[in-house]
């Protein structure tokens, strides 16, 4: 029996969140994405094949299982590119005497952060995890919308806490936005490094920053970047913003 058309849009929100899971720098964003093309594709084999399953001969049977068995390697394939290679993750090995330098510790960092943005993407997906409602706000003629406090992780697996209510103004003319939240790194707290060769000035101390913030970015656009979360829809009719109810923002499993 075909698929419907509500059982095959299904199918394809279910690839793609699993595709998502395995290549989270993958977007899948537009129509004439070669991602998108590939999920309608691989939808319309499996319902052919649901459709012909019963007439499958022997050497038919053979097709689907190589099939299968090339779809769990190109996902393999895509997990090690994700994740930090076919042979699993790489950490620090520490040993007395150990002489240590910074790519040893960029190396522990990041395989805490790695493991930790893989588990994310494998048991919980992407998406709102807990608040983050969005509200508009009038002053005279002037509109602007507010994102509540709240946490959502994004494709890749990084972690965006929002901790207190942030504000956008919104454009005086337009017909719909997308309010759509982002992870970003923020390097801060300079200090000097003595004898540094990368000094600019040619002297002998230059600074660098001693320590990275893990924030967020908040943008208002027609098509989100496509390593943000979109958390809720407006638009403006008869000269006012309102918040789309229709829209539905991603959200993690729990």
């Amino acid at each position: 029996m075909p698929l419907s058309d509500k059982q095959r849009a299904t199918l394809a929100r279910d690839l793609q969140r699993a595709i998502v899971r395995v290549a989270p720098d993958w977007t899948g964003g537009g129509a004439h994405d070669p991602g998108v093309t590939m999920l309608q594709l691989f939808a319309f084999i499996l319902d052919d094949l649901q459709h012909r399953l019963a007439a499958l001969d022997p050497p038919g049977h053979r097709l689907v299982r190589d099939l299968a068995t090339r779809a769990a390697a190109l996902a393999a394939s895509l997990d090690d590119a994700a994740g930090g290679g076919g042979d699993g993750l790489t950490r620090v090995n520490y040993f007395t005497g150990m002489i240590l330098g910074t790519d040893d510790f960029s190396v522990e960092q990041d395989y805490l952060r790695h493991r930790l943005a893989r588990l994310n993407r494998f048991l919980h997906g992407s998406g709102v995890a807990t608040g983050l409602e969005v509200t508009v706000a009038r002053t005279g003629s002037a509109a602007s919308v507010t994102i509540a406090p709240g946490f959502a992780l994004d494709r890749a697996g990084n972690e965006i806490c929002i901790a207190t209510p942030c504000s956008l103004a919104l454009p005086d003319a337009g017909a719909a936005l997308m309010v759509a939240i982002a992870y970003r790194e923020r390097p801060c707290r300079p200090v000097p490094t003595p004898g540094h060769s990368a000094d600019p000035a040619g002297g002998t101390t230059s600074e660098f920053p001693s320590r990275i913030v893990e924030t967020f970015e908040t943008t208002l656009v027609v098509t989100p970047p496509a390593d943000a979360i979109t958390i809720a829809r407006v638009q403006r009719a008869r000269g006012r913003w309102r918040i789309d109810r229709g829209f539905e923002p991603p959200r993690v499993r729990r």
